[in-house]
């Protein structure tokens, strides 16, 4: 191999190093511009605020109603959503897999069924919006007018 080779060889190298770089970093970038978590309601809830200790009991079935004495119907978006992974983390406290771990073992018991369970943030802004005691959970750059943040995950 002649030097004008080699160093092509070695120069090509680095340039898919750091196109991979690139790419990563690009990736990383994207997933870190998610504004964060909120828990919405409808506007005519009547609610204007919720602690994580209610969310958390709304979402692990261990609480049925809001506090207005509505019934609560809570929804989730699917194990594939970022959101989903952020708000068991953030709010809930439980990694993705514990959250199924405790959704199978209250359903095999009989102590419960999970939330209903939508696409991504426009389905659950479309569900909570439509619900009468719904709540769900989005990307905060998703809300829009239709539905009212009660609780914003840090």
């Amino acid at each position: 191999m002649n030097k004008v080779t080699k160093t092509y060889r070695q120069s090509s190298g680095n340039r898919n190093m750091f196109k991979i770089f690139a790419v990563g970093l690009t990736l990383f970038l994207v997933s870190q511009a998610s504004a964060g978590v909120v828990v919405i309601v409808s506007p005519g809830t009547g609610l204007d605020s919720l602690s994580q200790s209610q969310v958390k009991s709304i979402f692990l079935g261990k609480v049925k109603s809001l506090p207005t004495g509505e019934s609560a119907i809570p929804v989730n978006q699917t194990e594939s959503s970022a959101v989903y992974d952020s708000f068991n983390d953030k709010v809930l406290g439980k990694s993705s897999a514990k959250v199924l771990q405790y959704w199978a073992s209250r359903v095999f018991s009989g102590k419960g069924s999970p939330p209903e369970v939508v696409s991504d943030d426009q389905a659950v802004i479309d569900f909570v919006s439509s619900r009468k005691g719904a709540i769900g959970y989005v990307d905060s750059a998703s809300v829009g007018g239709s539905v009212k943040v009660i609780y914003t995950a840090n």
